[in-house]
């Protein structure tokens, strides 16, 4: 092996300055260099030594520097000054340290690929006062065929605040969960103790608690399925039994005050293959909707039927909306009860339809009132 091209990682061979000089001459003439510089994010071409060509202003801007010069024919972790770009004995990409590279990996498999590619990458950098900054980035990487030959176009978006909320919504659930399903458990734990003329009250705190830790755990369920990281864990649910279960269980809720739910007597068990925290969570969030709806002393009505080799679920009640909320009833962040509201709905359509393999829908006229109903397939080897 040559020495100067020695890697543990990428190849590290380059191409001479005065060949990566005239591949940016030629560049820099193309039309689309022009667009480039108006696109709001940093954005390099490499050529097929992952040398860069050519820069937009917004990675200019990045490095707080208007002279391209200065880190032409460099590797972009070497003009990002990523502390391990020095490393390895031919540079950036070329040490161990490289192998756990997010930019690193979507340029090499685009150029393998000749596809897109697109991977998280976490830098440690240093600035131009020598201090070392942590950079969090998604990195695009796409060949860009042009009459010269192949070159590869790498976009960087910055996801610090994306990571930094993560990481904060992370504790923040963790450390109040524990805190609610402890108060919970407290109460729990001395409702044997409470006093007759006080039993009341207490049941109240219980149901007010319990409401509480539901409300946190759907919060927390629906961001890691919006985020895709989610696991899906499917078994035999008997779907009569859940809604048995969840009736019983909601007529306690602080929402179900002077209000009465009722299951359909001519409801019918339906097997269902499926995950029961996110079948659960779906049919909470249509019985909290129908209790929300209802006025007090209204009644709520769940039910289950089989239907062409499926089993629908659905909960009623008797108010009717207005035309102008029938149309955005599954929006993301529509609602009829305030501005930081709109997740119920769209959660029950998210939930069921991305994960579930389900159908949902509703109807509301006047007359039968409001039904929403969630329709999966039925579990057909049993009974």
């Amino acid at each position: 092996m040559n020495k100067e091209c020695e890697t543990l990682c990428a190849p590290g061979e380059r191409m001479p300055l005065n060949d990566v000089l005239a591949q940016n001459a030629r560049i820099g003439s193309h039309l689309c260099s022009q667009y480039f510089n108006f696109f709001p994010l940093p954005l390099l071409v490499l050529n097929s030594f992952r040398q860069i060509i050519f820069s937009n202003n917004a990675f200019t801007d990045l490095l707080g520097t208007s002279d391209v010069s200065s880190f032409l024919a460099r590797r972009p972790g070497e003009a990002m000054a990523c502390v391990y770009s020095e490393a390895g004995k031919n540079g950036c990409g070329t040490s161990l340290h490289c192998r756990e590279c997010g930019a690193l990996r979507a340029m090499i498999e685009a150029m393998g690929t000749r596809e897109k590619a697109e991977h998280e990458c976490q830098l440690l950098c240093k600035d131009k006062h020598g201090a070392t900054v942590a950079r969090d980035l998604r990195i695009f990487a796409s060949p860009w065929e042009t009459g010269e030959g192949t070159y590869y176009v790498l976009t960087l978006l910055d996801i610090s605040d994306e990571k930094r909320r993560q990481a904060l919504e992370r504790i923040f659930f963790h450390d109040i969960l524990n805190s609610a399903g402890g108060a919970r458990n407290l109460v729990d734990i001395l409702m044997d103790e409470v006093p007759e003329e006080a039993r009341e009250i207490a049941h109240m705190a219980r149901s007010s608690l319990f409401a509480l830790v539901d409300e946190i755990q759907k919060q927390k369920q629906l961001l890691s399925l919006e985020r895709k990281e989610y696991a899906i864990s499917r078994i035999t649910l008997q779907g009569l039994e859940i809604m048995h279960s969840l009736v019983g269980e909601f007529r306690a809720h602080p929402k179900a005050i002077d209000k009465h739910i009722h299951l359909e007597a001519d409801s019918v068990n339906v097997p269902v293959f499926s995950d029961f925290s996110l079948l659960r969570r779906i049919l909470v969030n249509m019985l909290i909707n129908a209790l929300e709806a209802t006025p007090s002393g209204g009644i709520v009505t769940a039910g289950l039927r089989r239907e062409e080799g499926a089993a629908v679920f659905w909960i009623s009640n008797t108010a009717v909306m207005p035309e102008s909320v029938k149309l955005q009833v599954f929006k993301r962040s529509f609602s009829t009860k305030g501005s930081d509201r709109g997740l119920g709905t769209y959660s029950i359509k998210l939930l069921t339809e991305n994960y579930l393999g389900g159908e949902v829908g509703f109807s509301s006229e006047e007359g039968a009132g409001t039904t929403f109903w969630v329709k999966l397939p039925a579990r057909e080897d049993q009974p």
